[in-house]
């Protein structure tokens, strides 16, 4: 269990309520440098080359080039939990990146109500439960490497404002918690999508993009040597790209369902970590995206040495072609618990971008990328 325990035990330290104070103050933070390491030909501009860009965060699109930077991933959080009473607590949270220059923004606010020893409820801002580490994927304490694989955890929404209703319960030797989920999110000026446009030459205005009637369940089973989730969500989908002159381009809107499965299982002193996920789009084309991410670490004491794959692809069910956006990212890195609640942490990523380059879907390139730092919880 010890191993079992990392994710557990990074969440405890940093989310934890005290039951002897009505207010708990507890946060999180990463300070990481890194840069990439060569130039490639540019996808998108034949015959020029450019740095390799590695995006290490798709959300508030933080990248790498051949310039040391330490504001692509570093982060600050802090968060404040008050206790009303046994059973009522209200949640808020704060944090600071360096992609914004560390402008602090609240970005999770919600209510808890548990209401007995199998029912929980909440209410407020959150991440959606997408993948095994959406709900932490910030908390870099929380896991061995720099970062969840950003080829995965790379879509333009990652919170929703909605409920959630968790029932937990035993079966055997085994720990069971079901989540129900719902809530809408309307992303007005997201960065991630007016990066895109941009970078394909446009010059609109703002991008703001809708999820809407978000509804789902994750169910999390986990034992002496095993922690799995499944997660099942659907939501409708919809963008407005407002040009400089304040005109919408069209789009048209469209639904979506999301299914995956993670965890981790611990064998002797090696833990595997696994991701495998497949979204469905209901469009004309039937676009479809499997992901998959596979990581193995060793661990030896307060160190943590590890390998992790993972590999995206898109395709269209409706019209079969290979000429579409495709990749996969190989890394290597090591995990020093050198104090209670602060790791060091060294990671080599080497992407390799399979898009096809004649219709423009190769446009992330070839990078290999060193990053460095501290993760920590308070």
């Amino acid at each position: 269990m010890k191993k079992l325990s990392l994710v557990a035990s990074a969440l405890l330290i940093a989310f934890s309520q005290s039951a002897n104070a009505e207010l708990k103050i507890s946060g999180y933070g990463s300070i990481i440098a890194g840069k990439t390491l060569g130039t490639v030909d540019d996808p998108l501009n034949p015959g020029q080359t450019r740095d390799e860009i590695l995006t290490a965060d798709f959300y508030d699109v933080g990248q790498y080039d051949n310039d040391l930077t330490f504001k692509a991933e570093s982060i600050l959080a802090v968060q404040g939990t008050y206790q009303f009473n046994s059973q009522l607590s209200v949640t808020a949270q704060l944090v600071a990146k360096g992609v914004d220059d560390f402008k602090p923004e609240f970005d999770w606010y919600y209510v808890t109500y548990q209401a007995n020893d199998n029912w929980t409820f909440m209410a407020g801002r959150r991440n959606i439960p997408m993948y095994y580490f959406s709900e932490f994927a910030e908390v870099g304490y929380a896991y061995p490497w720099m970062r969840p694989p950003s080829n995965l955890y790379w879509w333009q929404v990652t919170q929703f404002d909605g409920a959630h209703a968790m029932y937990s319960f035993d079966i055997g030797d085994y720990s069971n918690t079901i989540t129900a989920f719902y809530g809408n999110e309307y992303s007005d000026d997201n960065v991630e999508m007016l990066y895109y446009d941009k970078l394909y030459g446009g010059t609109a205005r703002t991008v703001n993009e809708y999820w809407t009637d978000i509804a789902g369940f994750n169910w999390n089973l986990s034992g002496d040597f095993f922690d799995l989730r499944f997660v099942y969500f659907q939501n409708d989908r919809d963008r407005e790209t407002i040009q400089q002159d304040g005109s919408i381009s069209p789009y048209t809107p469209f639904s979506q369902q999301f299914i995956g499965l993670g965890g981790q299982v611990n064998i002797s002193d090696f833990t595997i970590l696994f991701d495998m996920n497949y979204v469905e789009y209901d469009d004309a084309v039937g676009t479809e995206f499997p992901t998959y991410l596979i990581s193995v670490v060793y661990n030896i004491d307060e160190f943590q040495p590890y390998i992790s794959y993972s590999k995206a692809d898109h395709e269209r069910a409706n019209v079969p072609t290979e000429d579409l956006e495709e990749h996969y990212m190989l890394s290597y890195g090591l995990r020093y618990d050198f104090h209670s609640n602060v790791a060091f942490k060294v990671q080599y990523d080497t992407f390799v971008d399979q898009g096809d380059e004649a219709t423009g879907w190769a446009y992330h390139g070839d990078s290999r990328t060193i990053t460095m730092g501290i993760d920590f919880v308070f």
